[in-house]
Formats: structure tokens, sequence, C-alpha cells
């Protein structure tokens, strides 16, 4: 059985196939969209591993599509990458999931 734990040991393994493939399982396995949407924002820091950064941007958008809804966070954040040079046109595609598959729903 996967368990939170051993996803996140995935994650900061320094290992980006593992990082990847934990992030993708926590997006879409992981109950806690709350605890979910911090773990991407914090994913998408400048400094993290930008492959990394980028899968984390388009599983906010995965996020919106397969929750139907996310916090405000997301969307400002999301907001804000729009101009950015690496992640602005990932940053538009997950916006654009998120506006037309989710409610923006302030904490809960």
């Amino acid at each position: 059985m996967t368990t939170r734990t051993e996803k996140l040991a995935d994650l900061a393994s320094g290992d980006t196939s593992r990082a990847t493939r934990a992030l993708l399982y926590l997006t879409y396995e992981d109950p806690d969209r709350r605890w979910l949407e911090g773990l991407l924002l914090d994913q998408v820091r400048e400094g993290n591993e930008p492959q990394l950064r980028s899968l984390a941007v388009t599983c906010m958008g995965h996020l919106g599509r397969t929750r139907g809804v996310v916090g405000p966070e997301v969307v400002a954040c999301l907001e804000r990458l729009l101009g950015d040079p690496e992640l602005g046109g990932t940053a538009e595609d997950a916006l654009g999931d998120v506006r037309s598959f989710a409610d923006v729903v302030p904490g809960e």
C-alpha cells in the first residue's frame, strides 16, 4: 500500500522521475485537497527543479478538473505565473482548466 509519507520521500529524493510519479500520484489519489494545494504551491517556488515546477502547475489544472474546486491561492498563483517565461504557457492551460471546471472556494 502506497502512503503519503512514501510519496513525499519520493518527491524529496532528488530523482526527477520518482518525484514526478509521486506528484502525479498525490494529485490524483490524495483525498485532502487543501493539503495537496499547499504541496503544489510549495513545488512551484523558484529554485525548485524546473520539471517539477512545471508539473506542479499542470497538476493545479488537474486538481481543478478532477475535484471541481480549488482554493483562491491556486488561482492567484496561476495568474502570477502567466508572465513567467518558463511557466506562463503551462499556467495559462492550467488556469483555463480551473476556470472551466472548478469553483473557487476560500479555505474551509
